[in-house]
């Protein structure tokens, strides 16, 4: 065995290859090492070149170097040149050192020699000589010693170097001319090995192609001729390797098969014989499967359909299985079902429009039919149907019913097949489909029917105006409705969501005002269990303040606790109710006993006693005012009462609103304490109202900005349009309103509940009153105010038209102001209705000590006083204080007055315009524009329709 393998063809063949590498691999290893040393010597040789070449050029550098510095010292005695020369010379010895190191010639260390030699006598006896004669300044013994031959040995040397270096350059260019050829030689030798390898590898390829391909190509020639039938004669080649045992094994196989060739076409013989009943036999297993595979189809759709029965919820969805089914299963060519009472149908093979046609035209016959029976066939000789039909062709129909418990029909449905009938096999399997289909619709009703009973209960549940809440037996919250949301925080979790204990009583006591009262009774009715109902009432401030009544009882099935009830009822609108008649018993009977005591008491004084004339007059005065106070206490009620039972009437008619405010405030012109300011930056102030209800309105307001301003102050009543409406607004100094009771003021009998405000009284109903007629006038009034820094009340009401706008005045950013101080209600209209009309605001002043305070608080554009005013101050008073003071002194100032001028003629200068009454008002407005642009005209004086005439300094 061992022979035979060394024999084989794989052995033969290794070992064939294996010389053949190793014999190239020698002969490149030698290569390569002989290149390797021949550049290397090459290399050496070259460096060498180089390295002497570099040190004969530094030596003749350094040479000249050395003279350079030597004949500088010459030149210029400078030391630092000669501390360089001997640099350079040190510089030269240790290159000569570095030289001799090197491998010379004899030819090259001579001149080497010479110059060492020169440069110990340069230095010793030249140098020397030559620095003592120029420190002497002896220039005719160093000319002597340049001349005495000195240099011959230098020039010899920078000679030598010369030659040497062109002999360096002769010698390098004859090596590389070496080292190429050497290279040409060594591409020629690799050629010549590559072209001996390739042979190499040739040999054996074409020894292998004779060892191995050739026998294969006999043996695959002897199996072709073999399988087309030919008489095969194979000889075995004589060798002992594996193709020669390959070769026997294929000689000794093609003999057995020869052999047994006959025994085979015997039994192939048999084989044939036994096909065809194989083949019939496969066709019946085919059917069988195919019948099985119909079967598990069948099954399949079954399965879905009676899935969808159990467990669908939509009837749409039912209707359009079942069909689905029919036409899967039973291959119908038409077919509809359809649910009376919902509406619901499914078609296959009909249109909508058909079905339509169908149900108006066939539907009540098929009832009629139906109705005794729960399904039956029909055949009818088809005519649509038939197609390209020559003979009769038959539609089979099946109609069926499907019946409640009431013999009522529930679904309905129809099937056709054309030119097969339904077997009986098929029309029970379609009954029993129906009797499932009817449990699976009343399964859907009665699932409509309680998703209907329990949506209808969440609605009652949420619509009721109490909030309900379900508790169950642990504690946990399973069910509130949307208004205890909106009576409590729920957080945004839905209306069925299951919340625990501790988080719903813990979030429900927190927005009370009373947590720890709150927290005991939930729990106190939690644990509760019997059925008694406990009540209780807590107060929620956020977002407003409200009143809850919370009552709850326990949930009893089976003589057993399943729960807890709370309902909450919103009591805020029953409290206020009784907190309002509280406090209208309160303040009517103080605000009537009050007056009636002072009458009584008056009267019974007049009646018993003998008093004096002017006591009597005073009695009978206070009297009067005591029962003035009652009549507009009754008043109040009354207006209130008709106003909110709508039996109020307005007679609504066009007015000025800035004309009605002059008008109210001149009535509290007596009101030392409380100056009334109007200023009217309104361009439009006509509106439509009534005229008593209104001016109500303003007493009302400005009284009570009067009455809560104790310590005195300015009321200010402005006026500006803000869109269609015009916006009225009185602020005072008063006491102010804390910011929580702002929003209660608009009630009746609401006073707020503070020392100060109770010293000052009321009943409480005048703001309510004053909304009352605000919202008939469709507007609408609100408060603005701070305690202790006085209160602003404003109302808008809507415009009659379109706000008109005036004239804007260049580089202003709201209108300029203009003082009006005039007692002549009319004129002082008139004036500002032009000066607003030439965008300017006016501030109207009756008052020479307002005047004068507002002149200091407002940047004016001008003044116009009117010189007969009050009994204690005159015009002229007023321009004497401004022109007297700093802040005053420089505003602008127009006399208004039907007086003379020239009886106030000295006068005249401290003014800026004198005009004279009559005048027309347009001759303000020029004066106003000519003071606005800085063009002052002291004392010009205006008379009507004539020029003017100067009055003073012009």
């Amino acid at each position: 065995m061992r022979n035979s393998a060394e024999k084989g063809i794989r052995h033969k063949y290794l070992r064939l290859t294996i010389s053949s590498l190793l014999i190239c691999s020698v002969v490149i290893t030698g290569i390569y090492f002989y290149i390797n040393a021949q550049q290397q010597e090459q290399e050496a040789a070259y460096n060498e070149l180089i390295e002497k070449q570099e040190k004969l050029k530094e030596l003749s550098q350094s040479l000249n170097q050395l003279f350079f510095r030597a004949r500088g010292f010459y030149a210029f005695q400078n030391e630092r040149e000669l501390d360089l020369a001997y640099v350079e010379l040190e510089s030269l010895k240790n290159t000569i050192k570095q030289m001799n190191a090197l491998p010379l010639t004899a030819e090259e260390r001579e001149p080497i020699a010479d110059l060492s030699e020169f440069l110990v006598a340069y230095e010793n006896e030249v140098l020397a000589n030559s620095i003592a004669a120029v420190r002497a300044d002896d220039y005719a013994l160093l000319r002597e010693l340049s001349q005495d031959g000195t240099n011959s040995t230098v020039n010899a040397f920078v000679a030598f170097a010369a030659d040497n270096e062109r002999a360096s350059e002769k010698a390098l260019r004859q090596l590389n001319q070496d080292i190429l050829k050497q290279a040409e030689n060594f591409a020629f030798l690799l050629t010549l090995l590559f072209l001996l390898l390739f042979v190499i590898i040739a040999m054996v390829i074409l020894r292998a192609l004779n060892d191995i391909v050739k026998p294969l190509e006999g043996m695959r020639e002897s199996i072709e001729g073999f399988v087309s039938g030919e008489d095969v004669s194979y000889k075995p080649l004589d060798r002992t390797d594996e193709l020669g045992v390959l070769s026997m094994t294929f000689h000794n196989m093609i003999k057995t098969i020869q052999g047994n060739q006959e025994e085979l076409t015997t039994q192939n013989q048999a084989l044939l014989l036994n096909k065809t009943e194989l083949q019939e036999k496969q066709i019946k297993l085919e059917e069988s499967l195919e019948e099985t595979e119909k079967t598990k189809d069948r099954l399949i759709r079954f399965n879905d359909l009676n899935h969808v029965l159990s467990f669908t919820l939509d009837k749409q969805k039912l209707a359009n299985a079942t069909i689905q089914y029919f036409n899967d299963v039973y291959d119908i060519d038409t077919g509809v079902l359809w649910l009376p009472k919902s509406g619901e149908f499914a078609l296959t093979g009909f249109t909508g429009t058909m079905f339509q046609q169908f149900r108006e035209e066939r539907m009540p016959y098929l009832t009629a039919r139906l109705k005794d029976r729960e399904s039956f066939t029909m055949k009818r000789e088809a005519l649509h149907e038939k197609g390209f039909a020559v003979e009769k062709v038959y539609v089979y129909d099946l109609y069926a019913a499907v019946k409640n418990e009431e013999k009522d029909d529930v679904a309905l449905i129809g099937l056709s097949r054309v030119g097969r009938a339904f077997s009986k096999e098929e029309e029970q399997d379609i009954s029993g489909l129906l009797n499932q289909m009817h449990l699976a619709i009343d399964r859907i009703q009665l699932y409509d029917a309680a998703i209907h009973e329990r949506t209808l209960n969440e609605r009652i549940i949420n619509n009721i105006n109490e909030g309900i809440q379900f508790i169950s037996k642990s504690g946990t919250m399973v069910q509130h409705n949307d208004t205890m949301c909106a009576m409590l925080y729920c957080g945004d979790v839905p209306l069925d969501a299951h919340v625990d204990q501790e988080v719903w009583i813990q979030s429900m006591s927190e927005q009370t005002t009373t947590p720890e009262a709150m927290l005991a009774f939930l729990r106190k009715c939690i644990e509760a269990t019997d059925s008694a109902s406990n009540t209780f009432q807590y107060t929620i401030k956020e977002p407003y303040e409200r009143v809850i009544d919370v009552y709850s009882t326990s949930v009893i099935v089976d003589k057993e606790k399943t729960g807890t009830i709370f309902v909450h009822r919103d009591v805020t609108r029953e409290h206020e109710v009784d907190k309002m008649k509280s406090e209208l018993v309160s303040t009517v009977s103080h605000e009537l006993r009050t007056p009636l005591s002072s009458v009584l008491g008056f009267t019974e004084l007049l009646l018993n006693k003998q008093l004096k004339p002017e006591k009597q007059e005073r009695y009978l005065k206070t009297i009067y005012k005591e029962a003035k106070r009652l009549t507009n206490l009754i008043n109040d009620f009354l207006d209130l009462q008709r106003m909110e039972s709508g039996n109020q009437v307005y007679r609504m008619g066009k007015l000025s609103m800035s004309e009605m405010i002059i008008e109210t405030a001149e009535k509290f012109r007596t009101q030392n304490m409380h100056p009334i300011v109007f200023i009217d930056d309104a361009s439009d102030v006509m509106i439509e109202g009534d005229r008593e209800r209104l001016a109500q309105v303003l007493m009302n307001l400005i009284g009570n900005a009067i009455k809560f301003s104790p310590q005195g102050g300015n009321v200010t009543i402005s006026l500006k349009n803000d869109f269609k409406n015009l916006h009225v607004t009185i602020q005072d100094q008063g006491i102010g309103i804390p910011a929580e009771d702002i929003p209660k003021l608009f009630s009746k009998f609401q006073r707020i509940d503070n020392s100060s405000r109770r010293k000052i009284g009321g009943t409480g109903l005048g703001l309510a009153i004053c909304q009352e007629i605000i919202l008939k006038h469709d507007g609408h009034i609100w408060i603005d105010s701070q305690e202790g820094l006085g209160t602003a009340i404003h109302f808008e009401l809507p415009l009659l038209a379109e706000t008109v706008e005036y004239t804007a005045h260049e580089g202003a950013e709201e209108n300029p102001p203009v003082m009006i101080v005039e007692d002549d209600m009319s004129l002082a209209l008139l004036l500002s209705e032009e000066l607003k009309l030439n965008g300017f605001k006016v501030i109207y002043h009756t008052s020479p000590e307002e005047a004068f305070k507002e002149a200091k608080r407002t940047p004016l554009v001008g003044a116009v006083i009117d010189i007969m005013l009050g009994e204690e101050l005159s015009g002229w008073d007023l321009v004497d204080m401004m022109k007297k003071d700093d802040a005053t002194k420089g505003i602008p100032i127009v006399i208004s007055s039907a007086l003379d001028p020239i009886a106030d003629v000295r006068k005249i200068t401290q003014i800026s315009h004198y005009l004279t009454k009559p005048y027309a008002p347009v001759d303000l407005s020029k004066v106003m524009k000519l003071l606005l642009d800085g063009q002052h005209q002291n004392g010009v004086i205006f008379y009507p329709e004539k020029e003017t005439v100067p009055g003073g300094n012009d």
